[in-house]
């Protein structure tokens, strides 16, 4: 007997009753003798032939629109972030006794729209999400803008504008990693480049990940922008904070027409092109008789919400023969020899199933159905992230603790209010080119799991090792600038290929989803680090004798 398949399926599918495993093994064993009746025939059978017929047609529908360039991405990160940095440039001109307040502001906000994104992101559009993030950049600027003049203004109401670039700038980040992501796989199957990971043999290995990498440089170049865009109009031009941040609307004008003029419009074409793309795959004996069929799939993501493909009901062989056949291994090594675990007993395993299940189907478009998933299942799939969530928590975590605390509290001399000053802003500066240098080596260098696990913990060992110095002073002059670079190279680093691997690692079905959940992690870290600075402040200005620390050192 033959097997005809209109369209190849590896699906991301978890079976979690009895007889689904146990209809999985034995419809397995016969799909795979189905499979060895049709290597044995010589001649092309009745199936094969209508394969032939209908294939034409079904590759015109499918194929992949032309992926537009990532200069767009690279504009796009470049705003998106540049929100953020001129509200931190500003802080002290916001809130000269509470900096800390604007810091807060422009994090916590963002980060109950990452935490909520993986359970309302695939029922908004980019379009909606990106038009609503520029009214929010717009908001933010000129909230700010209009209670920042002289005499007239409210500390209260420039936070609330600090809050809204945060919200702008989380979703934009969120989106926009998600959208990345869903045109570098475009990409790759335009150019016919084998997806089993980002180190394949395809000769196309740096080609893959430009628009997520893009993207990441321009996040990285906002850092410089922002400050420099913020120093010269107001320090080189003499202008007002408020006419500064007026001017800064256009920035939100200019978010929203990039992403309408480039991407958009690609957008909707690709949609199109899905929904017409009505795959059947349909399996038949030697002698031509149709022995099942199965619909085509539904397209979920005709307005690019990135909610994946709608599995179909009776995918029966591809199902059984994959998923059921790799459960079975995983129970027979754990010993349960087909025993069921119930989730209540066996809930760590389910979900180490799933992620296995996952990357096994990384070559298929077959994935869970996401808008059918309820929200316990939502947050499951959010938890297998974790060997991404965990390095870039960390690197951002240590980064940020020696932006917030171990750099204010070094200068030459230290007790100088100005020599500390001007370290801080010359490290940071530093820090900033080391993270856009690293962010846009995506498509250059792409780390393995190794190496991206790696860089969190040298970053913690920067944080010791500045801590120790700041403290001791033992390696004391600007040549420490150099490590400030180095901090930046492995902050950058470890965000671009957080993503990458991502992108690499997991099916198509679940990335978008993917990118968009993991991009909380650097959020959590950012909050953990101010919190954490605060305290290791304190004790560095205690140890130098400095006054003027909010916060009182617990080790004192």
């Amino acid at each position: 007997m033959a097997v005809a398949t209109g369209t190849a399926a590896a699906p991301y599918q978890v079976m979690d009753d009895d007889d689904g495993e146990g209809d999985n093994r034995s419809n397995s064993d016969n799909i795979n003798n189905l499979d060895d009746d049709a290597s044995r025939s010589s001649s092309p059978s009745i199936s094969q032939q209508q394969q032939q017929q209908q294939s034409p047609s079904l590759q015109q529908q499918s194929s992949p629109p032309s992926v537009p360039t990532a200069a767009p991405f690279w504009i796009l990160g470049l705003l998106n972030n540049a929100s953020f940095v001129i509200m931190i440039a500003s802080a002290k001109s916001i809130s000269e006794g509470g900096t800390a307040l604007v810091y807060i502001s422009s994090v916590l906000p963002g980060l109950f729209v990452k935490l909520s994104a993986p359970y309302w992101f695939d029922r908004v559009s980019y379009r909606y999400r990106l038009g609503i993030g520029s009214a929010l950049m717009a908001g933010c600027f000129a909230l700010v803008g209009i209670f920042s003049r002289p005499g007239g203004s409210s500390v209260v109401m420039q936070l609330l504008g600090v809050a809204l670039c945060s919200l702008q700038g989380s979703m934009g980040e969120a989106s926009l990693l998600a959208l990345a992501g869903k045109y570098d796989t475009s990409l790759e199957s335009s150019l016919g480049s084998h997806e089993g990971g980002i180190h394949g043999n395809d000769g196309q290995t740096k080609k893959k990940g430009k628009c997520i990498t893009a993207f990441s440089s321009g996040t990285g170049i906002a850092g410089v922008f922002g400050f420099a865009y913020k120093v010269f109009l107001t320090q080189v031009l003499g202008l007002s904070l408020q006419l500064t941040l007026f001017l800064a609307i256009g920035f939100a004008v200019l978010y929203w027409w990039t992403y309408w003029a480039f991407l958009d419009s690609h957008i909707n074409a690709e949609a199109a092109a899905a929904a017409g793309a009505q795959a059947q795959e349909e399996i038949y004996d030697e002698e031509g008789s149709l022995l099942s069929t199965t619909s085509g799939r539904r397209i979920r993501d005709i307005d690019g919400r990135g909610s994946g493909v709608e599995l179909p009901t009776h995918d029966a062989a591809a199902i059984l023969s994959t998923t059921g056949s790799r459960k079975q291994k995983r129970r027979r090594r754990k010993g349960y020899d087909g025993v069921h675990t119930s989730a209540s007993e066996g809930g760590i395993d389910e979900w180490e199933d799933e992620f296995d299940v996952a990357v096994a189907s990384h070559d298929s478009d077959d994935g869970p159905d996401i808008p059918s998933l309820t929200a316990v299942q939502r947050l499951k799939l959010s938890l297998t992230f974790w060997p991404y969530m965990i390095p870039l928590f960390t690197v951002y975590a240590a980064e940020y603790a020696l932006q917030a605390g171990t750099w204010t509290a070094i200068g030459f001399p230290v007790d100088s209010v100005q020599a500390r000053d001007q370290f801080y802003e010359y490290s940071n500066w530093v820090y900033q080119v080391g993270v856009f240098i690293s962010r846009s080596s995506g498509t250059v260098y792409q780390a393995s799991m190794l190496v991206f696990w790696l860089m969190p913990i040298l970053q913690c060992i920067n944080l010791a090792l500045f801590s120790y110095i700041a403290a001791t002073h033992v390696w004391y002059d600007y040549s420490l600038l150099i490590l400030c670079f180095y901090v930046g190279l492995l902050g950058g680093g470890v965000y671009v290929n957080g993503y990458l691997r991502i992108n690499a690692d997991l099916p198509k079905s679940i990335r978008e989803f993917a990118l968009s959940t993991v991009s909380v992690a650097d959020t959590f870290g950012i909050i953990f680090a101010d919190f954490v600075g605060l305290f290791i402040q304190s004790c560095l200005y205690q140890k130098n004798g400095i006054d003027g620390a909010v916060a009182h050192c617990p080790l004192s």
